[in-house]
Parts: C-alpha cells; structure tokens; sequence
C-alpha cells in the first residue's frame, strides 16, 4: 500500500441510525486515522451528521429532498470544487442521483455508488444513470448483491466490489476459558434476576415489527425444546422492545449494551434472525460481531449470510424454508463441545481476515489506488 492521502466525501440522505450509516461514520473514521481527509454531506437533522460533527469531522448539510433537488445540485457542485476530492462515494437513490451528477459535472476522479442491501434494483433509465453512466465503481456489501447488480447492468469485475461493513475487534475479544465464561453466565444470570446457574442462547433479532407473531412462535416453540435454557434477545431498541416482553417466562430482553464479550461468553450458541422482508441481505455485522467473541452462530442459509456462515466450517445453517431442522442444529451445537470449539476459532479467523475495520480499509484503499493509477497513466499517454 502507498502513502497517498485522499480527500473523500460521503453522501446520504437518510435521518435513520442504522447499520448503513454506522458504516458510512466507522468508516469515515477508519480513514481519519489513518491520515486521510474526510467530509460528510447528510441532512443537518440527521443522526450521521450529528456524530460526524461530534468526532470532528467536516460536515455540510444538505437534505436530498425532491423538492430542493435543483437548488441542492448547485449547492453540490460548489462544495465539490470547493474541496476538490479525490472520492465521492453516494450511499443511497436519494443522494446518488444528485451528488454523482455533481461529482461527475466538477469532474471527481472517483465515483463510488454504495449499495448496502441486496434488494433487486430495476434496470430502469434512471437507475442506468446511476450505475453505468455518473460512477466509477459500485460497492455492495454481500456476494449475490454483486453478482444481481454485475448481470442487470452489464457490468466488469473491474467495476463492481463486494466490500461487506467491518468491525473493530476489540482486545477483549479472546476466546473464553471455563472460568471466564461462567464468570460471564454468572453476571447474565444477575443481571436478568435468573438462578445462578442459568445457560443462555442467544438472539440477535432485527426488531421486525412484521414478523412479531413468527418471532412468538420460534421463541416459544425453542423454550419447550431447550427447556434447561433461556433466550436472550440481544440489542433491541427501547422504542421496539414491547413486542417481546410477553413471550413467554423463558426468553428475556436484554437492551443494547457494550460489554458484548461478557454477552457473548455467556451464550453456549447465538442464532441470527433477520428481517423476513428483506431476503437478500448483506452480511451480517451482527453475526460477525459474535463470531468476533468465539460465540457459534446459527442463521438461515440466504444470500449475504452463507458468505460468512459456512457449514460446518465457520456455523451452522438451516434452511429457512423448512425451520423445522432448526432445533436439531442447535442440539447438536450443545452436545458437541470440542467440535463447536474448532468452529469458533475458525469463525474468529475468518472474521480477522476478511470483516475487520482494518480489512475492509485496505481493500477500499486498494481501489481508490486501482483509480489513481488508471488516471495517471491517462495523463502520461496525454503528455
């Protein structure tokens, strides 16, 4: 890797908090520290440019709305010629349709379209703008996304990235001993007024209000198989968390916390739930994080999900379509101590590898240096 600094602007529109903006902001300061120039541009009121503006980093305020779009394209362009970047990078429809046109207008080396989930887009006139004509490359976050996009749009490997969202693995983060991780069952149990004793399986839920009943019946159903444990609910917002408090007597809510390695050593295993609505997902930051901890993860065998949950290798899967052989796989999780333990070191090298804050940096700085070089030796076959 070069020493080359690059100023990059990120763009969105959305006034959500979500793990699409975590990224655009971990990211953000990712590159911060690593000695290049970044800048925010997102609605003023947004929770991004909030957090943007309390780590310091540059920020403008723009709202993406229609009704402001040809005032706001101006806007744009000033600030793009103003700053000069190397990179602007467009994270929704909303603010890629107006920020890669001034990007491209003002002439910015770099045009990044990121696309964070892995719904179908249409190959539509105004979506062949986007993803063919204002950027350079696209972003997506899973391998299908990538492959959707590659065959819709006609596009090269040399256009289209599969770059999924990266954590910071804490020190923390070592795999558990018997003491730690009972010291960890114990300080669960306490703090959800449980016995002692008590073993947990985890669920890290997407917080669907629409899948509610389907979420009451999974849970009830796993509470009368696994009666020796209880379920927790990891990471549910307070807004969102009256859905769940009626389950049943065995599954328990526990709010979004940052002591994960003590969450996660409590858990003989973790299963990952996603929105049924969105079936084409990116890979899971929320099965990464566990995986990070050593905790065995379960989830549906979909896109997104299978490129980190290999079976047998690195979790364990089930088809969604049949949830029936879920129970069986978690009680082959709980029986199989010395083989669960293999699986975990092999989920945490994996996650080292390819999903850290540190690997997905690198592998973006590769491609803004892929278009660096592009660009330069244009110039000397110009001159």
């Amino acid at each position: 890797m070069n020493n080359k600094f690059y100023k990059i602007i990120h763009t969105s529109s959305r006034l959500l908090w979500g793990n699409r903006e975590k990224r655009i902001l971990c990211e953000s300061l990712w590159m911060k520290n690593n000695g290049h120039q970044v800048v925010i541009i997102a609605p003023g009121d947004s929770p991004l440019f909030k957090k943007a503006k309390q780590n310091e980093l540059k920020v403008y305020p723009i709202s993406f709305k229609s009704l402001a779009g040809l005032g706001e394209y101006w806007r744009l362009k000033q600030i793009f010629a103003r700053e000069q970047p190397f990179v602007v990078n467009a994270h929704g429809k909303s603010d890629a349709k107006l920020a890669l046109k001034a990007a491209q207008t003002t002439g910015v080396p770099c045009r990044i379209m990121s696309r964070h989930n892995g719904n179908r887009v249409k190959n539509t006139w105004p979506n062949k703008k986007i993803y063919k004509t204002r950027c350079n490359y696209i972003f997506t976050t899973s391998k299908d996304s990538k492959k959707h996009l590659k065959e819709t749009f006609a596009l090269s490997d040399m256009q289209i990235f599969s770059i999924p969202d990266g954590i910071f693995v804490s020190d923390a983060a070592v795999f558990p001993n018997k003491t730690t991780q009972t010291a960890a069952r114990q300080k669960l149990a306490i703090l959800l007024g449980l016995e002692i004793d008590a073993r947990f399986i985890g669920i890290v839920d997407k917080a669907a209000p629409q899948k509610k009943q389907r979420f009451r019946t999974t849970a009830e159903q796993l509470s009368r198989q696994f009666p020796f444990h209880h379920l927790v609910i990891a990471g549910i917002p307070e807004n969102q968390d009256a859905m769940y408090k009626q389950l049943c007597s065995r599954v328990h809510i526990l709010p979004q916390t940052e002591e994960k390695d003590a969450f996660y050593h409590a858990l003989d295993c973790c299963l990952y739930f996603p929105n049924p609505r969105d079936f084409y997902h990116g890979v899971p930051l929320e099965a990464t994080r566990a995986m990070a901890f050593f905790c065995p993860v379960i989830g549906p065998d979909a896109p997104g999900i299978r490129d980190i949950l290999i079976d047998h290798k690195t979790g364990r899967v089930f088809d969604p379509k049949q949830p029936e052989s879920l129970p069986q796989i978690i009680q082959w999780a709980l029986n199989t101590p010395q083989t669960i333990q293999a699986l975990a070191w092999e989920a945490r090298a994996k996650v080292e590898q390819h999903y850290t804050m540190d690997a997905m940096g690198r592998d973006i700085l590769r491609i803004y240096q892929l278009r660096q070089i592009k660009i330069d030796r244009r110039v000397q076959m110009i001159s």
